[in-house]
């Protein structure tokens, strides 16, 4: 075309003029730029891609491609003009810069090449995913190498499957295969040039796949710079890809390492750090939260009877089912052994309360265990914000305590009232002061009489209870009801049983070597009950202070039992070998243990003071007494009965055959030197001997 035109520039004006000069040259040029469109054009719509940049290039090449060939053209016709013979002279300028020409050619191909090498380096060199990387690869190779496809064969390993990468020109695909290697042969082109070329991905001397392109409408085939490329290529994506790789094993590491930190390995449920995350981002946002919070009852009555796997099992069940009991739940948390707690937004009094039920009663449907059913109920305490605390140390406290008063009334569900909260901060104080009182002896006894209604306080028979007072020296005298609750909350309970248990006997023992048939009961708390030592200990007390066993009666609440029947049962044997006797304190008060009378190795039941109080005005206390009296003989137990402090009581008590009386119409709590006078020295046990301490009920050792 550049010909042509010069031609016809040549031959419509005078051939050495400079206007026939320029109009060739502008000719040519004008022919050059349309052609290098033209081809341009034509390779977009075979399919290839062709920068804006490239086309630029390509027009400022052509037109000084076109300039130097016009240029010769015209010298040629000069030398022609002047002497023909010069014609060899133009001949060797023209091969040299056809030379010249190629290889300024195959430089920019090579320069552009390398540009997009640069481009595709500096994009795998980023904090990419491993998947990520891999289609930056192969879109990569397929820039670089102006590729119409490429294909990225990754092999798989013991944490990765083989996968096979591609792309197609447009569109990344991704494919998890059992066999990842080149599809088909390589198919050979013209000369040493290839249709397919392809590079190993090499790390630490290992192959991890291989790279591959096929060519294009623009490049259709491949030689040994391209195949350079490629394999410096495939380099720089080893190395991207193996910090990749190990990238996402560092995030997977985190990852897991925040989830064992965050959540409970035995259930999979979120613990008590991710709880109070949660919490206090509701709190942050001004959010009405509710928190509940749960115990298992009779949990370790599973755990003691199938085992430890059986309770995991269990507990890992519970988890399960709270999650489909209440799907609304925020956050369901288990804080460790078998407390668990639920994070409910948006919720009110009601709306907790319904769904601790829903739970509660999931809860009730048995799973099997050891191929023995077993169903477990909860006790539910719950708190909300911000009518019951603004943190979510103070809302699990308050739900904590909403939660041990419903197990300790049995209701089930009891939402936070201050009413229940008896551990403000003077009272916390109180836990290391009574500790120090109880080293240095500022407690001491009472003890109230006990008398037989069936032969009087014959100096033969005497019995007493031991009741624990003390003696503050800043306080004054604290009331057992200030300090009794707080020790069997903290578990200084123990030592404060124990402290009451060798001064008793040690009293005893007094009376017994002064010819006073004496008998001493103590109060024993639910928590000392539970202690499997304490009957090891009480054994050895006993034979220090050479009391028999038989001279001791352990009164034991009601509850205490009912907490924990299995276990109860075989510690009351266990003691009742040890030669103690046993009685059932407060009989009635809690939920009747009257069915399991038969079961409990006790001796004499106590009737609460409750019931003989109004039993000579009160029909209903009456009959309660009587059934319980009659009931008892029959299992050929004694009773005992609290709280007398009426004539009319006394004589009542008598008539339906009770054993045992004690209460303020005998006899008030005395100090211990005087117990030995009192049973000498009342014989007409009609009227009641005054003492210096307030008429008011005793709360003895053990209140639950």
């Amino acid at each position: 075309m550049g010909a042509i035109a010069v031609r016809t520039a040549l031959t419509t004006s005078d051939a050495t003029s400079q206007r026939a000069w320029l109009i060739a040259l502008a000719c040519v040029l004008l022919s050059e730029v349309v052609s290098s469109l033209a081809t341009s054009a034509v390779i977009t719509l075979a399919g290839g891609k062709m920068a804006s940049a490239d086309v630029v290039r390509n027009v400022g090449t052509v037109l000084l491609s076109g300039l130097a060939n016009t240029a010769l053209v015209l010298i040629a016709i000069t030398v022609v003009d002047v002497n023909w013979r010069g014609l060899w002279a133009v001949a060797v300028v023209a091969a040299f810069v056809a030379v010249a020409h190629r290889s300024h050619l195959r430089l920019q191909r090579r320069h552009g090449a390398l540009e997009r090498l640069n481009g595709s380096a500096r994009r795998l060199g980023r904090d990419l995913q491993a998947d990520a990387i891999a289609q930056e690869i192969v879109t990569g190779a397929a820039a670089t190498l102006n590729a119409a496809s490429a294909r990225l064969d990754l092999l798989g390993d013991d944490v990765r499957p083989a996968t096979i990468v591609s792309f197609d020109g447009s569109t990344v695909t991704s494919l998890a295969t059992t066999d990842a290697k080149l599809d088909g042969e390589v198919r050979k082109g013209r000369g040493r040039r290839s249709e397919r070329i392809t590079a190993p991905l090499q790390a630490h001397g290992k192959v991890l796949g291989y790279l591959s392109v096929t060519g294009s409408a623009a490049v259709p085939t491949f030689g040994e710079d391209e195949q350079h490329l490629l394999n410096t290529l495939a380099q720089h994506a080893s190395t991207a890809l193996t910090n990749g790789r190990l990238a996402d094993e560092l995030r997977m590491q985190v990852a897991d390492n925040e989830h064992q930190a965050t959540h409970d390995p035995l259930t999979g449920l979120a613990n008590r750090l991710m709880f109070e995350r949660a919490v206090d981002a509701m709190l942050g946002s001004n959010r009405r939260i509710a928190v509940l919070l749960f115990d298992l009852d009779r949990f370790k009555e599973v755990n003691d009877t199938l085992g430890h796997a059986a309770g995991d099992a269990l507990l890992r069940d519970v988890g399960e089912r709270l999650r489909v009991a209440v799907p609304q739940a925020l956050c369901i948390a288990r804080l460790g052994g078998d407390e668990f707690t639920i994070l409910l937004t948006n919720a009110d009094a009601a709306a907790a309360s319904a769904a601790a039920q829903s739970a509660r009663e999931a809860l009730l449907n048995p799973v099997e265990l050891n191929c023995v059913p077993v169903s477990v109920d909860a006790s539910i305490g719950i708190a909300l914000a911000p009518d019951h605390g603004h943190s979510c140390d103070e809302l699990l406290r308050h739900a904590d305590v909403a939660m041990y008063a419903a197990k300790d009334g049995r209701h089930g569900v009891i939402v936070y009232d201050p009413q229940y909260d008896d551990n403000d901060a003077s009272r916390l104080g109180m836990v290391a002061e009574l500790r120090d009182a109880i080293a240095k002896d500022q407690l001491f006894l009472h003890y109230q009489p006990k008398v037989s209604l069936l032969g009087g306080a014959e100096t033969g028979k005497a019995s007493v209870e031991a009741l624990v007072r003390w003696n503050h020296p800043v306080r004054g005298f604290v009331p057992p009801d200030d300090f009794i609750g707080v020790a069997e909350q903290t578990g200084v309970i123990v030592a404060l049983t124990d402290w009451v248990l060798t001064r008793s006997l040690s009293e005893c023992r007094r009376w017994l070597d002064t010819g006073l048939n004496m008998s001493i009961a103590v109060n024993i708390s639910p928590r000392v009950l539970r202690d499997a030592t304490f009957p090891d200990r009480l054994a050895e007390m006993l034979a220090t202070h050479r009391v028999p066993a038989a001279r001791l009666t352990l009164e034991i609440t009601e509850s205490a039992i009912m907490d924990d029947i299995e276990h109860a049962v075989d510690v009351l044997w266990r003691l009742r070998k040890a030669g103690v006797r046993l009685s059932i304190d407060d009989l009635g008060i809690g939920q009747s243990s009257l069915a399991y009378l038969k079961r409990l190795p006790v001796h004499e039941v106590k009737i609460d003071k409750s019931f003989v109080f109004n039993m000579a005005d009160d029909q209903d206390d009456d009959a309660i007494v009587c059934a319980v009296v009659g009931l008892a003989h029959r299992l050929r137990l004694s009773v005992v009965a609290e709280g007398v402090e009426t004539v009319h009581a006394r004589d009542r008590l008598i008539e339906i055959g009770c054993d045992v009386a004690q209460g303020y119409w005998y006899s008030r709590p005395l100090p211990a030197p005087d117990v030995a006078a009192w049973f000498s020295g009342r014989a007409d046990l009609g009227r009641p001997l005054p003492t210096a301490e307030p008429a008011k009920p005793q709360l003895r050792v053990a209140q639950n």
